[in-house]
């Protein structure tokens, strides 16, 4: 079936956390097996990066702070992943994350779907 969206997305995720902390962190909440720093769950492949724009000074200050975040997620989907599964399963790794103290903004062509719309320029209300 084909997808209404491309269904890449990336979390760019802030914490003062060390990579291996968040890298088990992450497994943990997906129920993924780990190597290095990727974790494979039903869904997707989850690659985590250390954000080499990370900027300390930049990383809390304005619309665009989330693009010096210390890490980012870059967030592939299994080969014939059912679209509204696979949505599913990033909803819940972003909330679980939030309700971790992570801070997380999703980016991709399907952020509306998200809770709290990835956390990108979300009001609550």
């Amino acid at each position: 079936m084909e997808s209404q969206y491309d269904l890449f997305t990336k979390i760019f995720l802030d914490t003062d956390q060390e990579k291996t902390s968040v890298v088990e962190t992450v497994s943990m909440i997906a129920k993924g097996s780990v190597t290095g720093s990727t974790i494979l769950t039903e869904q997707a492949e989850i690659f985590i990066f250390n954000n080499g724009d990370f900027f300390e000074e930049k990383r809390n200050q304005g619309s665009d702070e989330f693009l010096y975040y210390r890490y980012y997620l870059d967030i592939e989907p299994i080969e014939d992943v059912d679209e509204k599964v696979y949505i599913a399963e990033i909803s819940k790794l972003l909330a679980k994350l939030w309700d971790s103290g992570f801070k997380a903004i999703a980016s991709c062509d399907f952020e509306d779907e998200f809770p709290r719309k990835g956390g990108y320029n979300f009001e609550e209300r």
